[in-house]
């Protein structure tokens, strides 16, 4: 099987991560660790300095995009590749194409404090976290309706 690795230099929370990717090379003769996760897979492969300078890589066999959380030495000239497959970047021809009304609220008066997906990125118009588009209105749901919880609506497009 075959590993391709790359630099990334986006936000986990970026849905198309393209522009962000700089291909570093690819590795052939790969091999998946026995009794691994394929959603936090263990990879075996020759010693080779492209593994050690990436931080994202793509797997052919999976047909998914993974995190390189760790590069381990092991005997015999081989390492180990540890991953985290990125979900957001491996289906987002499926997200993108898809719509839907995302309604998130926390427990703020400042609109500025709202958080999308992951606490510690705060949610910005300008953001451009999974191609969204902040609407400021009122909301659609009655006053006094147990689903009124702010006057914030997401919009995927």
């Amino acid at each position: 099987m075959k590993l391709e690795f790359y630099k990334y230099s986006a936000t986990p929370e970026r849905v198309d991560k393209s522009q962000f990717l700089s291909k570093i090379g690819e590795i052939n003769g790969v091999v998946i660790k026995e009794d691994t996760n394929l959603m936090k897979p263990t990879f075996i492969l020759k010693t080779n300095p492209v593994a050690y300078n990436a931080n994202y890589m793509y797997c052919s066999f999976t047909k998914r995009w993974y995190y390189i959380n760790n590069v381990t030495a092991m005997t015999g000239q081989r390492i180990a590749v540890d991953g985290k497959v990125d979900v957001l970047f491996t289906y987002r021809k499926e997200i993108l194409n898809s719509s839907a009304w995302v309604k998130r609220s926390e427990k703020s008066t400042n609109p500025s404090e709202y958080y999308m997906l992951h606490n510690d990125y705060p949610f910005r118009q300008d953001y451009d976290t999974l191609g969204l588009d902040l609407l400021q209105s009122q909301t659609p749901f009655p006053q006094g309706s147990s689903e009124v919880t702010s006057n914030i609506l997401f919009i995927i497009k």
